[in-house]
């Protein structure tokens, strides 16, 4: 593919970030990256110049060259530059593949946060041996159908939606087609409650990237990010818009972790 502008800014990029070089190595890359001529396409730098330059001996700087070779991150041509200079040629492609998988690695780590929490249990994979009619034992459950109708409160605690849920199970058979269901009030609450824990989950987790980017320091915010203080930080978020960034610094100084 042709010499795209970004090119350059692409190589030198994914040179520095690269777990493959050591640090002659990414030292004689940048130096070839740098040499490369815009107008003639041109790569051959005299090796001497560039062992004098970075302050490294030439066998140093010709290890360099056979692993950069090694890698593909640039076409070597031995004695085809410039006073019979070996040539060096980016291997650009290889360098947009990189970003490509840099940029797509980035969001979906920035994205986790946004992704919806499911049960990682699965559903029972087929019938029981026989359809007969079973007795149900659990006296919590055992609840007429004809049970008075509770408006549900706007504090309604956990075990309440859970126990709605299990009722919900058992009169689905009972209730008529088109009747109403008596329970749908404590489902509607857990369905809006669900969605205001996902929506200050995401605000709290957007100041973080508003603040810090996808930098150093969020890394380590997030390497420290637990459960708790994930939660912790949701309900924050629940009570008063941009606490729960504010309670997630804070733990972070209690901690020790330095912010700057």
């Amino acid at each position: 593919m042709p010499f795209e502008p970004k090119d350059i800014l692409l190589a030198l990029k994914h040179i520095a970030l690269s777990e493959q070089l050591n640090g002659a190595e990414k030292q004689f890359a940048a130096f070839l990256v740098d040499s490369f001529n815009r107008k003639t396409g041109r790569c051959d730098p005299s090796e001497e110049t560039a062992a004098f330059l970075l302050g490294k001996s030439s066998r140093t700087i010709v290890r360099a060259g056979n692993r950069l070779a090694q890698l593909k991150l640039f076409v070597r041509r031995k004695h085809a530059g410039h006073n019979h200079c070996n040539s060096y040629l980016p291997n650009w492609q290889l360098f947009r593949e990189n970003e490509d998988r840099y940029k797509t690695g980035r969001r979906e780590h920035a994205n986790r946060f946004n992704r919806q929490k499911l049960s990682p249990s699965e559903c029972q994979p087929r019938h029981l041996h026989t359809d007969n009619t079973v007795i149900q034992t659990f006296p919590s459950n055992n609840i007429p159908s004809t049970y008075p109708i509770v408006a549900a409160a706007i504090d309604c605690s956990s075990q309440q939606i859970a126990e709605a849920e299990k009722r919900l199970l058992i009169n689905k058979a009972r209730t008529p087609i088109g009747a109403r269901d008596p329970f749908s009030p404590y489902l509607n609450l857990r369905s809006s409650r669900q969605a205001a824990d996902s929506a200050a989950e995401r605000s709290w987790h957007n100041a973080l990237i508003d603040r810090f980017g996808t930098g150093p320091i969020y890394a380590v915010i997030v390497e420290e990010m637990d459960a708790a203080l994930q939660d912790v930080a949701t309900k924050a978020e629940l009570k008063r818009r941009g606490a729960g960034i504010i309670s997630i610094l804070e733990e972070m100084v209690r901690r020790g972790i330095r912010l700057t």
